[in-house]
This record gives structure tokens, sequence and C-alpha cells, in this order.
């Protein structure tokens, strides 16, 4: 059976995920169709700050970068609650959108900034059904060290909890959907 995915989902890396560059993240689902699968990390903050991407810019720009993902590292992604947008803002689901754009960078500078937000270098993607997969473990892959689901979670609950926190707060809330979903 084909395991239901929706953009805004989380995905949440077993304690035994066998590829190290994914050791405790979460992601947040922000596109699943049959042409594949697209997400962003959301606790991995790195040491540098937005401003160190665009220094022709000479913009203040004292915001955390973070690591999307490993795909495309020279690409930036800003992902954000659906109230703010600007070019090329792109809807994720009801709760989120996410932008990749020059101008993004001088409204953060004006200080005209989403309420939540996170600006992150590269992403992480699947192919066509890979993602799916993973979940069910067809062969190379295996259920039991694959990625924990969790539903739509509240965009409080993803922005609120420090980065170093969030992934062990992802398994329980992923535990308690899960013991939600058996009770009648």
């Amino acid at each position: 059976m084909k395991p239901e995915m929706h953009a805004g989902d989380i995905l949440i890396a077993p304690p035994n995920m066998p590829d190290p560059r994914f050791k405790n993240t979460v992601l947040l689902l922000t596109h699943n169709s049959d042409d594949g699968s697209f997400a962003l990390c959301v606790n991995r903050p790195t040491q540098h700050l937005v401003s160190e991407l665009v220094p022709d810019l000479n913009l203040q720009l004292d915001i955390p970068l973070y690591w999307g993902g490993p795909v495309s590292s020279q690409t930036v992604w800003m992902l954000h609650d659906r109230q703010w947008q600007t070019t090329n803002t792109i809807g994720v689901n009801e709760t989120w959108s996410m932008t990749s754009n020059l101008a993004m960078f001088h409204h953060l500078a004006d200080n005209d900034r989403p309420k939540r937000f996170r600006v992150m270098y590269g992403y992480c993607s699947w192919v066509r059904d890979q993602l799916e997969q993973e979940l069910v473990g067809v062969h190379p892959w295996r259920p039991e060290s694959s990625w924990l689901v969790a539903r739509e979670p509240n965009p409080d609950w993803l922005f609120d909890i420090e980065e170093d926190k969030l992934w062990s707060s992802a398994a329980s809330l992923c535990a308690n959907q899960a013991v939600a979903s058996w009770m009648p």
C-alpha cells in the first residue's frame, strides 16, 4: 500500500538512519506528486549568516543560515508562513510558502519579514515514487531505517522549539499521532 504523503507533513530521520547526512534531521515536505518529492531540512543551522550569501548587496542580514539538504547547494530558499509573499513565492499548503529570489534579501533587510521563516541553502529530493518506496521498505531500503512521518505539525511547534530539540520532539509527535490513529 502506497503511503499517503502531503505537502506540509514532516519526515523524521529514525535513530538508525543509514545516511549520515540525515542523522537527527527533520524535513518539511514541500512538494509530493507523480513527478517526485521535495523537502527542506528545518533543524540544521549552520555557522553562517544570510548576509554572507549576498556580500555584494551590502545588506545587514544577521539571520542564521540553515542547511536545507544535499541537493543543489547553490540554491537558496526561504520557508515561511503564507501571509508573506514576494516575487517567486510558491504556496506549499495552507500554512507554508517558500520563496527563492534576490528580492527576498532586500525585503529581509528592510525588516519586511514573515512572522515565521528560515533561510536555507540546498534541498532534499526524491524521484517519482522513491520516497514512498523508502517508507514501505522496497529493496534496497528497509522500513525500520526509513523516515518517520508526522502529519502537518502546528507551525508554532515547528518554529518555537529549539533546533537541537526538534528531532526528539518530532519523534514524539509522530508517536502520538500514530497512537491517536489507532484509537477509536
